[in-house]
């Protein structure tokens, strides 16, 4: 839907916004690396990566849950820097995708 001005309703827009890091210290802050409004995304997938390209973490609709483990659930090391990619629709293109800094 359109105003008269051409201009789209700011409520059609759903901004996601992604954390740079993820404090896992068990201070309630930052504690699960935070996408805020993925749940607009139900299909989304979500992979992170160590820095040497192996796969940490897989999850098609993230609920905000990731805490700084591998697929083990052990605890990435202290200062791990990981690579994200996030595939909003579930389709295999990848719409976003940066860095994330571990530590406690």
């Amino acid at each position: 839907d359109r105003d008269n001005d051409g201009v789209g309703d700011v409520c059609d827009l759903v901004e996601i916004n992604i954390s740079e890091a993820v404090t896992p210290n068990g201070d309630g802050i930052n504690d699960n690396w935070m996408i805020y409004n993925i749940e607009q995304y139900p299909n989304s997938v979500v992979r992170i990566f160590n820095r040497w390209g192996s796969e940490v973490f897989y999850a098609k609709g993230y609920r905000n849950n990731w805490a700084g483990t591998d697929k083990s659930g052990s605890t990435l090391p202290d200062g791990s820097i990981c690579y994200y990619q996030i595939d909003f629709d579930g389709d295999g293109n990848i719409d976003q995708q940066g860095w994330i800094y571990v530590t406690r």
